[in-house]
């Protein structure tokens, strides 16, 4: 059947619907082997933990399979209090989504209309923009400051018909962070108007500057301000979406009339349980990926690479041929990585640090191929 929409759907959908554009992923490993023939292809393109889920939640999920023909609490009372007590705050100051882009979806459903504006940074994460368009809004696109959010420019774009203003720290797909001191000056601009901040912290656990900012210690002092975390990362959960948001009680009983129920599935609210409380996990995926993310920029430092200083879990770099063919040639290879075309950034790749194996593997491919490009 076609995938054309046909003229007659075409006069009903609304516009703005229309003018999305579809969310690129990047390419499963089945895929790729399937395509090319080939086996044992590593996929270091979608910012997974290499060490997999927390074994504790691999035991919760075991324990309690059994018991998947039962739909959850669709509050999720016990992941919301695990959450709080992390963070010193009240289990209804916590929402959960399916994935933290849902969250993004409910804040734009509950706040932005037709031709609302929401600031987000040019070259960043595409949800921003979809679930901005979502809803009728116009995104303001502002340029990044070398490959980070412009949080001065960001801050005095702000206007009487902005709503939301999306930042990321680290900021995806380049890794980095942005200081207090420039943060609190984006609130300070926010809390005069009537936008609210959606921080975006889904790295936030593998960082390891000693001036990047922890937005839950700033919740208590903006009303203006959500911040939002993930279990799909560190918490090697990425397949069981899992999301959440923290901020004041207010915002997060209006998004919760938006809240789809039973949204996060009953094992994945165990999981997270489970996960939340396995700092030995944590701390092993930190440390393995700090040795990664540093023996990968080394090497493509060395190649005369240019590999942008990251404090999250992949590293983005221009090398010196064409990034496009570089990135088929090493797919050729079995080694799955993105092309940052989709974000903008057409002369960079972004490589997901691995385990050790994985990170020398696709060093080893990249030196193969360079001399055939």
């Amino acid at each position: 059947m076609s995938s054309v929409t046909p003229d007659w759907a075409r006069e009903v959908v609304l516009p703005h619907v229309l003018s999305i554009p579809e969310y690129i992923p990047g390419k499963p490993v089945a895929e790729v082997e399937r395509e090319l023939g080939i086996s044992g292809a590593i996929k270091l393109a979608s910012n997974e933990n290499p060490l997999g889920p927390s074994p504790r939640a691999l035991e919760a999920i075991l324990a309690n399979a059994g018991t998947a023909n039962i739909y959850p609490e669709s509050s999720a009372p016990d992941l919301r209090s695990a959450i709080a007590a992390k963070f010193g705050l009240a289990s209804d100051q916590i929402i959960l989504g399916n994935g933290s882009d849902e969250i993004m979806q409910m804040l734009s459903h509950v706040f932005v209309g037709l031709d609302d504006e929401v600031i987000m940074p040019e070259k960043a994460f595409s949800m921003y923009k979809i679930v901005t368009r979502l809803f009728g809004g116009i995104s303001k696109m502002i340029p990044l400051k070398g490959f980070g959010p412009d949080l001065e420019a960001m801050a005095s774009s702000i206007g009487p018909r902005t709503r939301l203003l999306f930042v990321s720290n680290p900021h995806s797909p380049t890794g980095v962070t942005f200081d207090r001191a420039s943060f609190e000056k984006l609130l300070e601009q926010a809390d005069s108007s009537n936008a609210i901040i959606i921080l975006d912290e889904a790295y936030r656990e593998y960082c390891n500057a000693s001036d990047c900012v922890n937005g839950m210690d700033y919740i208590r002092q903006s009303d203006h301000l959500i911040v939002l975390r993930t279990f799909s990362k560190i918490y090697g959960l990425a397949g069981l979406r899992v999301g959440y948001g923290a901020s004041h009680r207010w915002l997060i009983q209006l998004l919760n009339r938006v809240k789809p129920p039973f949204n996060v599935n009953l094992l994945a609210q165990i999981a997270a349980i489970a996960a939340i409380s396995d700092d030995e996990h944590v701390n092993r995926s930190y440390e393995l990926n700090l040795v990664g993310r540093t023996f990968i920029c080394e090497g493509l430092r060395e190649l005369g690479f240019k590999a942008i200083d990251s404090q999250a879990n992949f590293v983005a770099f221009q090398p010196t041929c064409d990034a496009g063919n570089l990135y088929l040639a090493l797919l050729k290879e079995g080694i799955i990585v993105r092309h940052l075309k989709s974000f903008g950034l057409p002369d960079y790749i972004r490589v997901t640090v691995g385990l050790e194996e994985q990170n020398r593997k696709m060093m080893q491919a990249v030196r193969k191929v360079m001399p055939l490009i």
